[in-house]
């Protein structure tokens, strides 16, 4: 039986940067500051590159990570130019999330700290609420 392959997949990531510093010593506040940011950095073809950047900060400034992720992903050549801004738009950074949250969780745990595990994140809905997509 032959499978349909989907309009939209992904090929992998690599990690751009990846910084991180903290205190020499004391305790790590575990108030944090996560703020995301994402850029559509290449088009070539039916082939899409999409850097997304995570940095995590705390108010006493024990902590500061800063990663970057760059996320390749394929369409079909027949999608329009609404659907492939649906997926790059939604579907990209969500499929990239779990890796980018492993490798912090990775970073801080053999940085001889408590791993630092950063939430679940519906983007579909958080760009449903900014009213970016339907």
């Amino acid at each position: 039986m032959a499978t349909e392959q989907t309009k939209f997949r992904f090929k992998g990531y690599r990690i751009i940067k990846s910084e991180m510093r903290m205190a020499q010593s004391g305790e790590i506040d575990k108030k944090l500051n996560v703020t995301f940011s994402g850029i559509r950095t290449s088009e070539c073809k039916s082939e899409y590159a999409l850097d997304l950047g995570v940095s995590v900060t705390n108010p006493d400034q024990s902590l500061d990570i800063q990663l970057e992720m760059r996320g390749i992903f394929e369409f079909d050549n027949n999608l329009s130019h609404q659907e492939k801004g649906t997926f790059f738009t939604a579907s990209a950074p969500a499929i990239m999330f779990p890796y980018l949250r492993a490798h912090i969780s990775t970073l801080t745990a053999i940085s001889g700290i408590d791993p630092l595990i950063l939430p679940t994140i519906n983007f579909v809905e958080g760009l449903r609420q900014a009213k970016v997509i339907d």
